[in-house]
């Protein structure tokens, strides 16, 4: 399982797999056109 922080700050969808968390972290750097960090972190 996993989730993912975008700024430093743990987003509360837990995701089953790896692709899931990655499809997010692009979802939501699309969303922010800013510069924005995302990080996978493994439960």
């Amino acid at each position: 399982m996993y989730q993912i922080k975008v700024n430093g700050i743990l987003l509360p969808t837990i995701y089953w797999s790896l692709s899931e968390a990655m499809d997010a972290c692009a979802a939501e750097k699309a969303r922010c056109r800013g510069a924005i960090m995302t990080e996978i972190v493994r439960l």
